[in-house]
């Protein structure tokens, strides 16, 4: 049985464009719908073995990008490749009029590549050139891997997300 966690909420002023991204040999691009089997595969890949595995399994993966599709702000949401394989993703959606940076996945075969921050990065910068100027991003409890993520790119802890 899963155990309980929490979920703290941090925002960024986006005050200015972030410098652009740096993504080697690999690719990115926006999030199309027939990514959707990929970035299940994905998030099964970045969640599996972290705080945030509840073991899930290809259905509820599955479950999860439908219900993530039905509320990402999609010119704002990437994907990296690297060859033709999902290796990370940077979604947004609104959540209560404010734009959320959720989820963010990077697979564990590219970890610590720094893959999932130029995700984030990129959808930091669409964000702003259409004049977005807050952003959010809740982050389980004890995930350091998004925490570092986060503060590195400037984001700050405002309290619990409820």
């Amino acid at each position: 049985m899963p155990t309980e966690r929490t979920r703290s909420e941090y925002r960024l002023a986006l005050v200015v464009e972030p410098a652009a991204a740096s993504f080697g040999a690999l690719t990115v691009r926006l999030i199309e719908r027939g990514d959707r089997v990929a970035a299940a595969q994905l998030l099964l890949s970045a969640y599996r073995g972290t705080i945030d595995d509840e073991g899930e399994d290809d259905e509820a993966a599955l479950d999860a990008i439908d219900h993530y599709f039905t509320h990402i702000i999609w010119p704002s949401s990437f994907v990296v490749l690297d060859g033709m394989q999902l290796v990370a993703m940077s979604l947004v959606v609104i959540v209560d009029e404010h734009h959320y940076i959720d989820p963010v996945a990077t697979a564990s075969s590219h970890k610590g590549r720094g893959i999932g921050r130029a995700a984030v990065t990129e959808s930091l910068r669409s964000l702003a050139s259409t004049g977005v100027v807050d952003v959010g991003a809740t982050i389980t409890d004890g995930n350091t891997a998004s925490e570092r993520l986060f503060a590195g790119l400037g984001f700050a802890r405002v309290g619990e997300w409820v």
